[in-house]
């Protein structure tokens, strides 16, 4: 069997590749890229603002603040570099990544807290 299949329109389409073209990021109005991007500037920065929070102890309260408010701060910046300022798009982008990060942080804290 091939790596590609096709189907009834004639079109060819891999059978393993990337990620998709579309996704979560395009119903936010973000490239693949640029959702991405704001993903890991926003985790780095919960894992790195006033230290690795794996060897610092007590309150992760300013890490959380910089790194959740850096998340609406960066789409603004996309979406003013396109010239297209939509409240809509901030926000569900805002909550879409803001969601992602909380579980990828919580399950970083819990898998380095054993």
């Amino acid at each position: 069997m091939s790596a590609e299949s096709s189907d009834s329109g004639g079109e060819r389409r891999r059978f393993f590749g990337g990620l998709p073209g579309t996704g979560v990021w395009t119903a936010v109005g973000l490239s693949r890229a640029q959702f991405l991007a704001i993903l890991g500037i926003s985790i780095a920065a919960f894992c790195f603002v006033d230290g690795p929070f794996w060897s610092v102890g007590g309150s992760h309260l300013r890490r959380l603040t910089v790194s959740y408010a850096a998340i609406p701060l960066m789409i603004l910046v996309v979406q003013a570099r396109h010239r297209r300022l939509d409240i809509a798009s901030l926000a569900a982008g805002s909550v879409v990544i803001g969601l992602i990060k909380l579980v990828v942080t919580a399950l970083l804290v819990l898998s380095l807290s054993f």
